[in-house]
């Protein structure tokens, strides 16, 4: 399996109830495909650097996991279609790269 980061940011007229429901969202997708959903984490309402369609401000939601790769494609396949999510970014993290760089 593979470690991946996802930076999700969802609509700023969404409550925190569909803010959860979104992480809750990408938290079930991940186990139902055999994935391992180690973090997740809700940074708060946000300016974005940039408008976004007519947003201007956004929730940012961060979360760490662990999938195969298909899934992980089938993953952005599905936030790309979720309402809520006015964008998404899911970066491989590799571990080892952090180690080489930091001698």
């Amino acid at each position: 399996m593979r470690q991946y980061e996802l930076m999700l940011m969802v609509d700023p007229e969404a409550d925190e109830e569909r803010v959860g429901a979104v992480l809750e969202r990408g938290r079930s997708f991940v186990t139902g495909s055999g994935g391992e959903f180690t973090e997740g984490e809700h940074w708060g309402k946000r300016k974005l650097a940039y408008k976004v369609g007519t947003f201007i401000e956004g929730h940012y939601l961060i979360a760490e996991l662990q999938m195969e790769p298909e899934p992980a494609k089938e993953l952005e396949g599905t936030l790309k279609l979720t309402q809520d999510v006015i964008r998404h970014m899911l970066l491989r993290h590799d571990p080892h790269k952090d180690d080489e760089e930091s001698e």
